[in-house]
């Protein structure tokens, strides 16, 4: 799930894939499509109102459908460079949603969340909890890389403390 890549010695890269995920998701869509059209078929009698409920849910599930595509995070990146972490965020087609560069001279802490709210799950169902690195700076706290584990987590905690302890930089609580 975590792949780290390391170029010219001075770039590091951890990249976190959701593929596996966005397929569990895509698929219960297709549930989804395919559960209330075939409740209609069979409930609903008049020809007219059967086509105009089932182009209605076609519509709606294609247009759901290309939102999530467009909007759904497939890769997180992570880089860290001479005296900056890079997080990045990439959707299916390879374009840039979110891209936001921080100085290591503006991290307060990083640390290990755990989140029991409720949401939609990658399966389709309610989840159970979700898992973040979080990054705070002075004024804007950063999320990098859903449903990691403890384990992730100190593996890239590590790798962000020797980049930052080479830079000669203190902070909080790293």
């Amino acid at each position: 799930m975590i792949e780290m890549k390391t170029s010219n010695n001075k770039e590091i890269e951890i990249i976190i894939s959701h593929h596996k995920y966005i397929r569990k998701v895509q698929f219960s869509l297709i549930i989804w499509l395919i559960i209330p059209s075939i409740v209609i078929v069979l409930i609903v009698t008049p020809f007219l109102l059967m086509f105009i409920a089932e182009i209605f849910i076609l519509l709606t599930s294609i247009i759901n459908y290309y939102y999530f595509r467009k909007s759904i995070v497939a890769l997180e990146k992570l880089i860290i460079k001479e005296d900056t972490l890079i997080i990045q965020d990439i959707n299916n087609y390879g374009v840039i949603i979110f891209n936001k560069e921080i100085n290591f001279n503006n991290i307060k802490e990083i640390f290990f969340k755990d989140s029991l709210s409720a949401y939609f799950s990658s399966g389709g169902g309610m989840g159970e909890n979700r898992k973040f690195l979080k990054i705070r700076t002075f004024n804007e706290l950063f999320s990098f890389g859903i449903l990691i584990d403890r384990n992730e987590y100190n593996q890239i905690k590590a790798i962000i403390q020797k980049e930052i302890l080479k830079k000669n930089t203190k902070f909080n609580n790293i």
